[in-house]
């Protein structure tokens, strides 16, 4: 038998889940703003595991997979405990933006503070409440503003236990991705919670195919556990492990003819798109210098030099590729939408 287990002072005993809503921050009125979750305690015994989503506000496709999930996971037929957190940031999706309204970005803020920014706070509660005491993680998020992302899971591939769970998740891509200082992922490597980072879809919107591959990708997850019998077939039977990619940028303004789209195979050599001035008096082709496969891209129409347009993950025995410079620097040329 399972014992009980207590999140942000509620008592959830085997065989129950409790929703509970702890204080994280206020408001500018001074209302408390909260963080909703769910707290599944499996009558037997077995891994604790959470799922997170919407740490970027304006990333929702997580949120709609949190409830799906919620609705199959029943806590009498688990073995371990399952707490999924479907609104990390709150305020940030009452806005509808990617960050908190002093525009800090959460998935910068760990492991937070009680007494620092709202950011900071709620970092902390995430990292006290739900991270810590875990086995592990599942976050789940979207491309960034204007951009579109082939569901992906993102981790490091030299944990192999780590790989063997994204494997089994179903996404089409394995992609190995370093940490980024002060993300979720990253604070949860330091107290040894390995996180698969789930990318699909795009912001503001519910993309109903990426999240059937999260839905089924988390249900494959804790099966692979041994926390659930059954799960879905996998969107993908096999999905393809990579260990670098690139963003792909326009060497010249105007209006955008992409001749790719999100998951083809490229070869080198092959058109990927084409600018073209206003007055039509222009074309810039663009080839790929080598094959790849698109994993993200623009759904910008008009583009200007330098902007990033193609996210291209390359096959191979490699490593994940440092970042340019001017990548800290700008985070519109960000080459990882969640790190």
């Amino acid at each position: 038998m399972n014992e009980s287990v207590t999140v942000a002072g509620v008592t959830v005993e085997p065989g129950e889940r409790r929703d509970v809503a702890p204080a994280a921050s206020e408001w500018y009125t001074g209302d408390r703003t909260t963080l909703p979750m769910a707290v599944l305690n499996g009558v037997d015994d077995g891994p604790r595991v959470f799922v997170t989503a919407a740490v970027h506000g304006d990333e929702l496709n997580g949120i709609a997979a949190c409830r799906q999930l919620l609705d199959t996971v029943d806590a009498s037929e688990l073995r371990g405990i399952l707490m999924v957190v479907p609104i990390v940031n709150v305020l940030g999706v009452q806005m509808g933006s990617r960050y908190l309204p002093d525009r800090r970005d959460l998935n910068r803020a760990f492991p937070g503070s009680h007494s620092g920014s709202m950011a900071a706070r709620i970092a902390r509660l995430v990292l006290e409440e739900v991270i810590a005491g875990s086995d592990a993680g599942i976050d789940l998020h979207t491309a960034a503003n204007h951009r579109f992302n082939v569901p992906q899971i993102r981790l490091d591939t030299s944990d192999e236990d780590s790989l063997g769970l994204a494997v089994a998740f179903g996404a089409p891509f394995v992609l190995d991705a370093r940490l980024r200082e002060g993300s979720l992922r990253a604070v949860a490597a330091d107290r040894d919670v390995p996180v698969l980072t789930f990318e699909g879809g795009g912001p503001h919107r519910f993309d109903t195919d990426a999240i059937d591959v999260a839905r089924r990708g988390v249900l494959r997850v804790l099966a692979r556990l041994d926390m659930i019998d059954e799960a879905p077939p996998p969107a993908h039977e096999s999905p393809m492990v990579l260990h670098e990619s690139r963003w792909l940028r326009a060497d010249r303004g105007g209006m955008l003819e992409m001749h790719v789209e999100p998951g083809d195979h490229v070869s080198a050599g092959q058109p990927l798109w084409t600018t073209v001035s206003p007055m039509g008096a222009e074309h810039n082709v663009h080839e790929a210098e080598e094959e790849g496969y698109v994993i993200g891209s623009t759904t910008l129409p008009l583009v200007q030099p330098g902007q990033a347009l193609l996210h291209v993950a390359l096959p191979g025995d490699r490593h994940p590729a440092e970042d340019d410079p001017t990548d800290e620097e700008d985070p519109e040329l960000d080459p990882y939408d969640e790190l």
